[in-house]
């Protein structure tokens, strides 16, 4: 019967929803060099096609969990095997933007209530991450040409956007972006992207060094006439806290009309926000009840203050064979702990999760775990985490360790990226550098012999996105991105 009522879930979500291949699984090809640039069935670009990719676990190129040439970068999909990714931020100040779009099953309705959501993730080789992560909804279908055109934004007030519109910085998890509107009728067209300037834009860096602008993964696209999916009211998750911690609980959707808030109570403390930061002394409940399109609805959230937290008692890290990193740790006082994550990083700054291990939550715990594909990553150091993950998604890291192994490291460093005459190679080992177009036609090729450095004259390319080859002098094959300007 649960089985049952599952898929019946899942076909009644693909039916209600106006959005064709919302999770990207449908695709005329796996992506590859030669169609690096064509998008999943039923979206296409509504800017130049310049930026924007389509992963999925059936590439080597573009693929899922790894992304490659995005070679640092690490991003499960939200559900199904594929999903897309734009920049959102390119520069700052350069106002250039990938956009996504797609025809709706059916036109919305003049004065009809909507919902519409999707998710979104920091990519983890991004320097920055921006607000204004959007979805706007036309009549006709629009573009702005990001090759030809002085600024690369759509400029438009788009209907959906997260309810005080953060900056989204998770590279881990599925952020949502969510809101309800009333349709002005007619609109066919859903398009998604930042469609603020710069100047509009806020962005916080996150990472010291790493592309330069803010790039998102997308997944799960939906949009559902409110007649016939009444939206419920989201408290969000029952939690667990330290005593003194804050936590978030209710929700981002935007647009929702009438919100109260009580506490256990019974007194309102709240009548504005859909989700707000509580720091409650001890355990205890929150509820909220809104209205939207004529259907009211309540939900409770329960909040659980611990007088002790997590505590990590231990975390070593040990070389196996040359090969592989043999990785143990040991906690106490496990409470509502759900999984660990194990990540790894080839400079301790930017890390990659590499394993996962169920919690235990018992007083004492002890894990073990082998990370066999250490060797593989070609760095002589490499850095370990262990972070532990709450039932309600709250982390907590343990110290970091690192292992030296005997083998040569493959560090790639591309500069100035993006070029525009002038770009320089340096990786050890380097035999052959090729740059290919994004159709994988070569458009350079250069024999290094054993040099660690090489300057190439890229001033006769044409302007947009290419891909640096590198082949060592083993016979290892590299390849990161090239944006020349």
């Amino acid at each position: 019967m649960c089985l049952l009522l599952l898929l019946f879930f899942r076909i009644g979500h693909a039916q209600l929803n106006l959005v064709s291949n919302y999770s990207f699984e449908q695709f005329i090809s796996c992506p590859t060099l030669g169609n690096l640039l064509e998008p999943p069935l039923f979206w296409y670009y509504a800017n130049a096609k310049t930026g924007a990719n389509y992963f999925n676990r059936c590439s080597s190129v573009m693929g899922i969990p790894h992304n490659i040439p995005l070679d640092s970068s690490y991003q499960e999909t939200k559900s199904g095997d594929a999903y897309i990714g734009i920049f959102a931020l390119n520069g700052p100040n350069s106002n250039r933007r990938n956009y996504y779009q797609t025809k709706l099953k059916d036109s919305l309705t003049a004065g009809s209530c909507y919902y519409a959501e999707y998710y979104v993730s920091l990519v983890n080789s991004a320097k920055l991450a921006c607000n204004n992560l959007a979805v706007l909804f036309t009549n006709n279908a629009v573009y702005v040409d990001t090759l030809v055109h002085p600024y690369g934004v759509l400029p438009a007030n788009p209907q959906v956007v997260n309810y005080g519109n953060p900056v989204i910085t998770d590279t881990l998890n599925w952020v949502k972006v969510s809101g309800v509107f009333t349709a002005q009728g007619g609109e066919q067209y859903l398009t998604l992207g930042n469609f603020k300037y710069d100047s509009q834009t806020v962005y916080n860096q996150v990472l010291p060094t790493g592309y330069l602008g803010a790039a998102y993964y997308i997944d799960d696209i939906s949009v559902f006439p409110l007649d016939s999916m009444p939206l419920k009211a989201n408290a969000g998750l029952d939690t667990t806290i330290v005593l003194g911690d804050s936590v978030f609980i209710g929700s981002l959707t935007n647009g929702i009309p009438n919100i109260t808030w009580y506490n256990a109570a019974g007194q309102v403390i709240n009548i504005i926000a859909p989700g707000f930061y509580v720091n409650p002394p001890s355990s205890t409940w929150y509820v909220i009840e809104q209205t939207v399109c004529g259907y009211t609805s309540r939900d409770t959230v329960n909040v659980y203050v611990n007088l002790f937290p997590l505590k990590w008692l231990n975390f070593t890290c040990t070389k196996i064979n040359n090969k592989a990193a043999g990785l143990s740790w040991k906690t106490a006082n496990e409470e509502n702990i759900h999984y660990f994550n194990i990540q790894r990083s080839s400079n301790g700054i930017d890390f990659v999760t590499v394993g996962k291990k169920a919690a235990d939550n018992k007083v004492v715990n002890e894990y073990w775990l082998t990370d066999e594909s250490a060797i593989n990553a070609q760095y002589t150091t490499l850095y370990y985490r262990v972070v532990s993950v709450d039932n309600d998604g709250k982390s907590s890291y343990s110290a970091t360790r690192l292992i030296s192994f005997d083998t040569l490291s493959y560090s790639i460093n591309i500069y100035p990226n993006p070029a525009q005459s002038i770009v320089n190679i340096v990786c050890n080992k380097m035999r052959q550098i090729e740059i290919l177009d994004v159709l994988g036609r070569k458009a350079i090729s250069k024999t290094t012999g054993n040099a660690e450095k090489s300057e190439i004259d890229i001033s006769k390319l044409p302007k947009g996105l290419f891909f640096v080859k590198i082949i060592t002098t083993d016979n290892k094959v590299k390849i990161q991105k090239l944006l020349i300007e």
